[in-house]
């Protein structure tokens, strides 16, 4: 005897599915080439600018140090006033080798690797025939084979690995799915993947895609960055004058 399943439940879980293949397509693959393109065209400068910054806080800072000696009517004490500028600013500091780290990781992770727009459009319909039968919210009477083998699945698509999610899409087990979940919970389901479709499409990276969009939008940015790294660059030459007249 077959089951007859409503309309609308298959109509749930078809949208279901788009909302989970739009999803995962926006954290494996266009969040992380634009994360990738960002990072190529503004996080050199970006780092450069915060460095200024810190190195500018850092300078006034000192001067203020100066000055409260020279109120005090005390004589200058260099070395006192850098090792306090040194603790005040270690953490800065840390930050600052932190980011150049992360900068040069993300920059080193991502292979100049991609996909004809072919190649991309059959891996993302192959990812979502698995998504169909292996994905937890619309099967979840799985089994630790399939739990396994979607993890691995997860890892060709997030990868753009077509040859591999080819492959693995054949070690599928064959059957019939014929599990009806309740509706309420398919509408839920839908209801937060949206959501979280909304969060990621708010921050960053997603958030730089129009930046990223053109080539002029890029090079203003780009010039824009560059010109406020020069004028704290003369800031800090008038800092540093400044101070050095003092001492």
């Amino acid at each position: 005897m077959s089951i007859i399943i409503h309309p609308e439940y298959k109509r749930l879980k078809n949208k279901l599915s788009n909302l989970i293949l739009e999803c995962e397509t926006l954290k494996f693959q266009i969040c992380p080439e634009l994360e990738r393109r960002y990072l190529i065209n503004f996080g050199i400068l970006e780092f450069e600018l915060y460095k200024k910054d810190v190195e500018l806080a850092k300078l006034k800072r000192k001067l203020q140090l100066i000055q409260i000696q020279i109120n005090h009517e005390l004589e200058i004490d260099i070395d006192e006033i850098n090792e306090r500028l040194d603790e005040e600013f270690d953490e800065y500091e840390e930050n600052i080798k932190k980011q150049m780290e992360e900068l040069q990781n993300v920059l080193d992770g991502f292979p100049e690797k991609y996909l004809s727009k072919e190649d991309e459009k059959r891996l993302k319909l192959i990812y979502k025939q698995c998504v169909l039968k292996l994905h937890p919210d619309l099967n979840p009477n799985q089994t630790e084979y399939e739990k396994n083998l979607f993890l691995e699945i997860n890892n060709a698509f997030k990868n753009g690995d077509l040859e591999r999610l080819e492959a693995l899409y054949y070690l599928i087990p064959n059957g019939e799915f014929d599990y009806v979940s309740d509706m309420d919970r398919l509408k839920e389901l839908i209801e937060n993947i949206e959501s979280e479709i909304s969060e990621i499409k708010a921050k960053y990276p997603y958030n730089k895609k129009e930046l990223l969009s053109s080539d002029e939008n890029i090079q203003a940015y780009k010039s824009e960055l560059e010109y406020l790294i020069k004028q704290y660059g003369e800031e800090i030459r008038n800092y540093e004058n400044r101070i050095g007249g003092l001492i």
